[in-house]
């Protein structure tokens, strides 16, 4: 069968993966990018899964010899490397000293979006440039060159809603001659940013290369621009469409993270292929074969999330939106500061806020393979 499944309710587990989960939770597929690959659906599993060193990571639709020079495409020990020395860097503490920054990011955006009036759209109006405004504060990027970095990241992303290699190449080239001159600036002269951060770690005397903090820059780059804005956009239209959930502040971050889980266009599937053989869930798998773990599948596991289409701000969380093992989003406590400010900020300022439009008017696009969300959110107050 043809996968991603097709739906009619995009922000609910598609039934086909809730009916392999109980049927066949390890299963064939053939994916839009051409391959055929094995799904796993169920929670266990797929963590399982994700930590066994018997798979390297795979991405649908790219050759794998361009793939090997991306931090979340890296495998064993100069992975791991990376991620330890990263690690120095990109700390808690570094993620506190610009949540002041943040906090004013949102709230500045957001009383822009008021001061035009409702109705204000979420997509393009908040969530996008709060994403961007926020990497550019973390990276140091100047001014002068914000324009430009938004517009190569959209080439990179041309190839998740019209598939174009050579197009992602392209943009992927330029935004990385411009990271590795940004690098190199940091190094003749250090700031308070993460790429000087990157620089300056140590972990027992070992350092990071210029091209190799070039190459975090890049993947923090990627996985802090979509995902975070999307995530941020189906956070307000759960909020708008649902009126009879909870909006006080101090629950907040539980019900963010309960929308984190449900979420069903933030949690991208991880490919992984044998590099030898295996079985996952008690299914023999080839070496050389490719498998898929659908995270929303495991998130919506009623094994290990009872009632899981019950939105549950009490619930004990574990979620998979993020990932698990080695690959586990490096960002992860930067996307959360980011999703509950700017749904903070937003909510403070427009604490009626609904939507504008029939929900079934929403439009929904398909990014990379399962990667979806709404092409606009409109919201009234």
């Amino acid at each position: 069968m043809d996968y991603p499944f097709a739906t009619t309710e995009p922000m609910r587990c598609p039934a086909e993966l809730v009916r392999r989960q109980d049927e066949e939770p390890v299963s064939r597929v053939h994916l839009a990018t051409g391959e055929d690959a094995w799904l796993v659906t169920r929670y266990d599993d797929i963590r399982t899964l994700l930590t066994d060193p018997r798979f390297r990571v795979w991405l649908p639709g790219v050759p794998a010899s361009d793939a090997g020079a991306l931090l979340f495409t890296m495998n064993g020990p100069e992975h791991a490397r990376l991620r330890r020395i990263a690690g120095k860097a990109l700390t808690p503490r570094r993620v506190e000293f610009l949540r002041p920054r943040v906090e004013a990011l949102a709230e500045d955006l957001v009383a822009k979006l008021i001061a035009q009036g409702p109705p204000a759209e979420i997509l393009d109006g908040f969530a996008v440039p709060f994403a961007l405004s926020v990497l550019n504060e973390l990276l140091g990027v100047p001014p002068s060159a914000r324009d430009d970095l938004r517009n190569w990241a959209d080439g990179m992303l041309a190839v998740f809603t019209a598939p174009s290699y050579e197009e992602m190449t392209e943009a992927a080239r330029k935004l990385g001659d411009y990271l590795a001159e940004l690098v190199e600036a940091k190094r003749r002269a250090p700031g308070e940013d993460l790429l000087t951060g990157l620089l300056q770690a140590r972990d027992d005397g070992d350092a990071l290369k210029p091209d190799e903090v070039t190459q975090l820059a890049f993947a923090i780059l990627l996985g802090g621009y979509v995902p975070p804005a999307n995530a941020l956009a189906q956070v307000v239209l759960r909020l708008a469409a649902e009126p009879e959930l909870p909006r006080d502040p101090a629950t907040m971050p539980a019900l963010v993270e309960e929308f984190l889980r449900q979420d069903q266009g933030s949690a991208a599937d991880q490919g992984r292929v044998a590099i030898e053989d295996a079985d996952v869930g008690g299914v023999p798998i080839r070496a050389g074969e490719f498998v898929l773990a659908a995270l929303r599948a495991g998130n919506h596991d009623p094994r290990r999330f009872p009632e899981p289409a019950l939105t549950d701000s009490l619930r004990t969380q574990g979620h998979l939106t993020f990932g698990h093992g080695p690959h586990h989003c490096l960002g992860a406590a930067l996307a959360r500061l980011q999703l509950r400010t700017g749904v903070a900020a937003l909510l403070a300022a427009a604490p009626g806020l609904r939507l504008a439009v029939p929900f079934e008017e929403i439009a929904w696009r398909r990014m990379f393979l399962t990667l979806q969300g709404p092409a606009a959110v409109p919201i009234d107050w």
